[in-house]
């Protein structure tokens, strides 16, 4: 069995294009990877003081996990 290290994905390998949409914890973003010009994503900005102070710990996690099972 091989195993394949994965570099960490963070925000610096994006390029913000426009909001898109807007929400009680932050913003959703259009970006762009700066590896692979023309491919798109929507990233998810939450502020994380909003999160704690709404006790929504737990709902921003099993978010977290949906989406991460998600191939779409």
């Amino acid at each position: 069995m091989r195993l394949r290290l994965l570099a960490a994905i963070t925000k610096a390998n994006f390029q913000f294009l426009y909001p898109i949409g807007r929400g009680g914890f932050g913003k959703v973003w259009r970006v762009e990877s700066k590896k692979v010009k023309g491919e798109t994503f929507a990233m998810k900005e939450m502020c994380k003081a909003r999160v704690m102070a709404k006790k929504s710990v737990q709902s921003v996690m099993n978010e977290l996990k949906l989406l991460s099972q998600v191939k779409s």
